[in-house]
């Protein structure tokens, strides 16, 4: 399995995160605005940043972001990507999530996007709890685009998982070792949590995609990173181009996208 200390999850992705890691639609923040009551006095943490794709459009609408990963080439990138936006109010802070402390200052609300399953989750949101002002929360976003959780029989994600178990086995690959789902799930986590209310919020959508931005993404997992297929990349990429082509001659697929979000309040009901 996993390590979730594991220091080489996304070596060597960061600039496939930032550059073809879809974010999440404009309904969500809506959603986060409305139930948290963010605005400009907010300060909001994330954790598991990545490259910045909660923090920097949540950076738009609150004071200041602080956000966390352990990945110095991921905070970066994002660092880049959010001063090429002209966003100055986030602070790129390398970290594990486990070792966050009061030093970060207090928050309205932490947000994890698709990065909650890589910690130590309970640990995690007692030191959340810790760092939320009253009447903030937590919010746990599930990935919105995942080859392995095919939400919609989209066809294209068969073709991609085929071809990626050719060159590296049906057993999925995680950074030194491989994958295993949360033995708990995430409501179930929550809920033991001093974070008792819980709410949800699923929104069903489309995405367009082309055959530059599915291998584009899949370099930017830690399932399907670039230096996995060594001296077989070029191969990968010809191949896998070609099954996509052989499905559709355009290389346009769609998507069915899903994204879930867990939320939690400390005190007042959402």
């Amino acid at each position: 399995m996993q390590s979730k200390n594991d220091n080489t999850l996304f070596k060597g992705a960061a600039w496939y995160y930032a550059n073809f890691r879809r974010g999440y639609p404009e309904s969500f923040y809506n959603h986060l605005i409305k139930v948290f009551k963010l605005d400009k006095s907010s300060r909001v943490l994330d954790l598991g940043t990545g490259t910045g794709q909660i923090a920097i459009p949540l950076s738009k609408i609150v004071k200041e972001v602080v956000a966390v990963d352990p990945d110095e080439e991921m905070l970066n990138e994002g660092n880049t990507f959010a001063k090429s936006k002209g966003v100055s109010n986030i602070i790129w802070t390398k970290s594990r999530a486990e070792d966050i402390s009061n030093k970060l200052g207090h928050f309205n609300i932490t947000t994890m996007g698709a990065s909650f399953h890589w910690m130590e989750q309970d640990k995690v949101l007692e030191k959340i709890y810790e760092l939320t002002n009253d009447h903030g929360g937590v919010v746990i976003v599930s990935n919105t685009s995942s080859i392995h959780r095919n939400r919609g029989n989209d066809a294209w994600k068969d073709v991609v998982l085929a071809t990626i178990e050719k060159y590296l086995g049906k057993k999925r690959k995680a950074g030194q070792g491989y994958f295993k789902e949360p033995k708990d799930k995430f409501e179930d986590i929550l809920e033991r949590s001093r974070f008792k209310v819980l709410k949800t919020f699923n929104n069903r959508y489309t995405q367009e995609w082309n055959v530059d931005n599915i291998i584009g993404f899949l370099y930017s997992t830690s399932f399907a990173s670039k230096r996995f297929f060594g001296d077989n990349i070029e191969n990968f990429e010809n191949e896998l181009r070609a099954n996509l082509l052989k499905l559709n001659k355009t290389g346009k697929f769609t998507e069915t996208a899903v994204l879930e979000a867990l939320l939690g309040q400390k005190s007042k009901e959402i």
